[in-house]
């Protein structure tokens, strides 16, 4: 049997390795063979020429990574930026620095709603379905609560109890007789809500709701009540600035601030005619008495009355 021998085959030769000429990060110029000694770093391929010799992939360059990082430190403040905007466009930004919102001088009443009314009840200030635009509702319900920080006057009933004749006719100023608290009953006076307080700086309001039989009743007795004023408040001159957009159509309003010189205190009041009850709201105070509170009250009760 004839052996027959295969030729062994050639050694395999490892290929020389790559390397670049210049300073690191530059490669050498295409179909130029790179100086020995200066391999290329591992984990960096090379890309073959059109003629087939190969070159090193480019590191990523400096000046792509500094902007890399730019934008994203740019898009990191515009966010922040953003966020800044919108609380300083917040009411209530007490607690950022340099921006405290300073008090007006507004009273924080707590949320009130109104109360739900009988079955089929219409409401009070609807002429085409009441005609007597009567209040269906507990009129103590309807009263103003206490704004934050008040001191009740444990004297007049709030929302427990009704207020008497003769303790209201005490408010009146001008002439008043013994029969005064018997004239509001033959005026068609059904019953009076009535709540007061007195805040931290001295000003003490008074909030009475006389609920009359009709709207005719209250507009009547909204006449004498007007012409006879409020006791110790005297030189009261009709006020025109507390008409406001906020409060019911059809509501009337009649208001008065004291002219100096009043005195030890000074006074404000109003009438407030809402269908079959009229609101007397007075206030008082040692000394100049900011208008703002009074506005936010007479505002807030014709709302809730109406």
């Amino acid at each position: 049997m004839t052996e027959v021998s295969l030729p062994e085959p050639a050694p395999t030769s490892e290929p020389a390795p790559v390397s670049v000429s210049g300073p690191v990060g530059e490669s050498a110029p295409s179909g130029e063979p790179a100086p020995a000694g200066e391999t290329v770093p591992a984990g960096e391929a090379a890309a073959p020429d059109d003629d087939g010799s190969t070159a090193p992939v480019r590191p990523p360059r400096p000046r792509l990574r500094a902007l890399a990082r730019w934008t994203a430190a740019v898009l990191a403040f515009a966010v922040l930026g953003g966020a800044s905007a919108y609380a300083v466009t917040r009411p209530d930004r007490t607690h950022i620095p340099g921006l405290g919102t300073q008090s007006d001088g507004r009273w924080h009443y707590p949320a009130v709603a109104l109360p739900r009314l009988p079955a089929g009840s219409p409401r009070p200030l609807d002429g085409d379905h009441n005609p007597g635009r009567q209040h269906y509702a507990d009129l103590r319900s309807l009263l103003l609560p206490l704004p934050k920080d008040a001191a009740a006057d444990p004297a007049f009933p709030g929302g427990k109890g009704w207020l008497s004749s003769a303790a209201y006719v005490k408010t009146q100023g001008g002439e008043r007789g013994p029969d005064a608290a018997g004239l509001l009953q033959e005026d068609g006076l059904r019953h009076i809500a009535a709540r007061a307080w007195t805040m931290p700086d001295g000003t003490r309001t008074e909030v009475y709701l006389l609920q009359f039989v009709t709207e005719g009743y209250a507009i009547a007795y909204q006449y004498l009540a007007d012409s006879a004023g409020i006791a110790g408040i005297d030189t009261a001159p009709e006020d025109a600035s507390l008409e406001s957009k906020s409060m019911p159509v059809d509501t009337k309003l009649y208001a008065y601030t004291e002219a100096e010189p009043y005195g030890a205190t000074m006074g404000r009041y109003c009438f407030l005619v809402e269908g079959d009850t009229l609101a007397v709201l007075i206030q008082t105070r040692k000394g100049y008495l900011p208008d703002l509170p009074f506005k936010q009250t007479v505002t807030l009760q014709s709302q809730l009355l109406g």
